[in-house]
């Protein structure tokens, strides 16, 4: 009597851990989708590192770039789209405000998930393209 008992709590077991292994798969989704995730992922990397490059060339009174290849290359910044390889969009407004833009492949509404500021939605985005309103005299931090 024992020994069916203890069978049937192994059994009861390996049902558990099966249903939340098939849960978690299932809300993870496809390996193409979370391809796509870390893809966005990098691009708001890049686009980060391209912000902070702006805006310390500001700091050191040196004049807005006119193209993305005009900024300082630093071995942890990329100006291309990471599957793409087409050049991040860079649109100088007036005084030192900008745009920086990029195609998605996800809709990026879940900072937290991303690994960013929980806190902020700044870098937050729709599939498809979008692009961001940036200025270098704010003080906000990307």
């Amino acid at each position: 009597m024992a020994k069916r008992r203890d069978a049937m709590t192994a059994a009861m077991a390996l049902v558990a851990v099966l249903v939340v292994l098939a849960l978690g798969f299932h809300r993870l989704g496809p390996r193409a989708n979370q391809r796509a995730i870390r893809a966005d992922e990098r691009r708001i990397e890049d686009l980060r590192s391209i912000a902070q490059a702006v805006y310390y060339l500001n700091r050191r009174q040196l004049p807005m770039p006119t193209t993305l290849a005009e900024l300082p290359q630093s071995a942890r910044m990329s100006l291309d789209d990471p599957v793409t390889n087409a050049p991040y969009g860079y649109h100088p407004k007036s005084g030192t405000a900008y745009e920086l833009c990029a195609t998605f492949a996800t809709n990026g509404n879940a900072p937290d998930e991303s690994g960013l500021d929980p806190h902020s939605s700044f870098w937050t985005h729709p599939k498809g393209v979008h692009c961001y309103q940036l200025d270098v005299s704010q003080t906000t931090e990307y």
